[in-house]
């Protein structure tokens, strides 16, 4: 790996009947111009309850390791890979035991864009419909996750995609069994941001509804703001609705550096509901997820409606 370069491999997951959720994530930074750094960072959602936190502990490229066969990480006293994650920081400490379930790695990319250079982003879910089990200790806050459903997930790249809205449903309400992964993103050529493109990967019923490559995107749409998000689309026979919405206070507010040591900022909500409507080829299905949808923001403008936490 040469710089620039990024990689994160993280987890996060949503108690099963309340609003309160997890999101833990390893991450290797290599900016040019810029020094490198290994970033462990442990986030609790919990509005409800105690309030969100986040911390974010940076360590010396020195004490991290990334394997991709085995897939795993380690960064000093902290590891993860595809059925454990287990940390010890100064002001956190975990241990979840993690069952990864039955469902093939969700790609919201081509084949082929995963070797070319643009995008400059990639991402894949390993686990979309994961079980976690175990303990989270954040500050004087100790969690006990039991049963909860998340996703084992991995990205890496030359460039954060400049401006993009994310979004991830581990489950829906009604449909346990049913997935979504969906982005609406901008990304850039040079100093060139090309207009947005949505994708998305919808498992639902037996059927998967993807549309994966920026040529296929002529058929989608996508339109986000803090913190509301429509979406939607025709692929494989299906016309797709969506939307995604979160309050301001189940929002984690982060200051993120990019590969040109830049500084962005990261509002992401593990809190958010989505609504999507899909119809065709025999089904006309609405999906619903109360609390439990990731909603994420990249943006270079800070927002006073939210603090940022790490």
């Amino acid at each position: 790996m040469m710089p620039p370069y990024y990689e994160s491999r993280f987890i996060r997951a949503n108690h099963p009947d309340r609003a309160q959720a997890i999101w833990l994530r390893w991450t290797l930074l290599m900016p040019a111009p810029g020094e490198p750094v290994a970033d462990v960072w442990v986030m609790l959602f919990d509005p409800d309850g105690v309030g969100n936190r986040a911390i974010k502990v940076p360590h010396p490229m020195t004490e991290a390791d990334y394997l991709s066969d085995p897939w795993s990480a380690r960064i000093a006293d902290t590891v993860i890979d595809d059925v454990h994650a287990r940390g010890t920081l100064d002001g956190a400490a975990w241990d979840l035991a993690i069952a990864p379930g039955d469902e093939p790695v969700v790609k919201l990319l081509t084949d082929r864009s995963y070797t070319a250079k643009f995008p400059t982003a990639k991402t894949q879910v390993r686990h979309p419909l994961a079980r976690f089990d175990g303990t989270v200790a954040l500050g004087d806050t100790y969690v006990a996750v039991d049963s909860w459903r998340g996703s084992v997930n991995h990205n890496w790249g030359s460039k954060h995609t400049p401006a993009y809205a994310f979004g991830q449903v581990c489950g829906f309400d009604d449909h346990p069994n049913s997935s979504l992964e969906v982005v609406t993103a901008r990304a850039a050529v040079g100093p060139l941001r090309l207009p947005a493109a949505t994708l998305f990967v919808l498992r639902h019923a037996g059927w998967e509804v993807a549309v994966r490559s920026v040529l296929a995107a002529r058929h989608t749409r996508g339109s986000y703001e803090p913190f509301r998000w429509t979406f939607g689309g025709r692929a494989d026979g299906f016309e797709l609705r969506g939307e995604i919405i979160a309050e301001p206070r189940d929002v984690i507010g982060l200051s993120y550096t990019d590969t040109n040591s830049q500084t962005k900022y990261c509002y992401n909500s593990a809190l958010a509901d989505c609504r999507i409507t899909l119809s065709g080829n025999g089904l006309d299905t609405e999906l619903a997820a109360s609390r439990r949808a990731m909603f994420e923001i990249l943006t270079d403008e800070r927002h006073a409606s939210v603090p940022v936490l790490a």
